[in-house]
């Protein structure tokens, strides 16, 4: 069953007050009363009514100075408003308006006209709050093309470039376009490097899909630091090797870590990854692993890059983030990094 509209009327004469009232709930329409302008702010915020009906001259609070208040509040300051009252010079509906009241209506009033102008204002204001939810899921739509727009342009982009080193480092050997084995080794280990970007995009795909769908891995096995830790960051520290960067490590482990392998140490490779791009050319990045209890691990990365601003410290951890900076953009990637480290270390094995 739909839910009735609900009107606050405030008026300190009781007869005007009840009388309204039940002619508003005779109506249709759920009503709530107030006796003056301090009481009709009380019950606003209780009541969270639809619309608003008062009248001007109150004691305590006057209609003016109410209307004012709710102003203010944020809980408040979008409720439709009626001013009920006696006075009828037109600076007094000037004034009226420029309080914020949607409409103005004069003692003694025609009943008629008075729902007409309620059934108005409440009309206008779902006209309006259709109009503002359509402009609102139209610029949601168009801001959803324009990533998904960018996502597919860079993720062409992030493939095509090792896939293209990979093929034609892979010709000249298998063409024999060399002139020394030194050179050979130079088109293998290009090749080699571009696949291992691809594996490591793949990977992150694939990892993302099974934290959406629910089926990432929870088979906790031990975690041996060289073959966990180090070793996969080294070969991410490579990819970074004219930037010659100092690396240090201090894993301390009193006891064992469990977790699922290769989603820790991916989880592991992206925070290092984040921390040797943004760190400065001789920067020096730290990696502080402690063992914790049940086989949990405290984690500590350090850098000397430029630091994140405190307002984008959650937006960093979003999806796709860094392609926002558009055709532009200063790092590659597809800003998957920080939102994979966080799901899979925050994950309850």
């Amino acid at each position: 069953m739909e839910d009735k509209t609900m009107i606050l009327v405030i008026d300190d004469e009781p007869a005007i007050r009840m009388g309204l009232a039940a002619t508003l709930a005779r109506r249709g329409y759920s009503v709530v009363t107030a006796m003056n302008g301090d009481d009709g702010y009380i019950k606003a915020k209780q009541a969270q009514p639809d619309l608003i009906i008062s009248d001007v001259m109150m004691p305590a609070l006057d209609g003016f100075e109410m209307k004012q208040q709710m102003s203010e509040d944020p809980q408040l300051a979008l409720i439709p408003f009626i001013f009920l009252t006696a006075r009828a010079a037109s600076e007094d509906r000037v004034s009226g308006i420029r309080n914020g009241a949607d409409d103005y209506v004069t003692k003694p009033f025609v009943t008629e006209e008075l729902i007409a102008r309620i059934e108005a204002v409440l009309r206008r204001v779902k006209t309006e709050q259709e109009r503002g939810r359509t402009q609102v899921i139209q610029s949601a739509q168009e801001e959803m093309d324009k990533l998904r727009k960018e996502v597919l342009q860079n993720f062409s982009h992030e493939l095509r470039t090792p896939l293209g080193n990979v093929m034609m480092s892979l010709d000249m050997v298998v063409n024999h376009k060399f002139t020394t084995p030194e050179e050979q080794g130079e088109f293998i280990r290009i090749a080699h490097s571009s696949a291992d970007r691809l594996e490591s995009l793949i990977a992150d795909i694939i990892l993302l899909a099974d934290i959406d769908q629910n089926k990432l891995n929870t088979l906790r096995q031990t975690i041996d630091p060289e073959n966990h830790i180090l070793a996969p960051i080294k070969r991410r520290l490579a990819r970074y090797e004219t930037k010659r960067l100092s690396f240090v490590h201090d894993i301390s482990l009193d006891a064992e870590i469990k977790a699922p392998r290769r989603e820790f140490a991916q989880a592991l490779v992206h925070l290092l990854d984040n921390a040797f791009r943004f760190s400065p050319e001789r920067g020096r990045v730290a990696l502080l692993v402690s063992a914790g209890k049940n086989g949990g691990a405290t984690i500590t990365v350090q850098d000397e890059g430029r630091g994140i601003p405190v307002e984008l410290r959650e937006k960093v951890f979003e999806r796709f983030y860094q392609v926002s900076q558009g055709d532009g953009r200063e790092y590659q990637g597809l800003g998957l990094g920080l939102t994979i480290a966080r799901d899979v270390l925050q994950f309850g094995w």
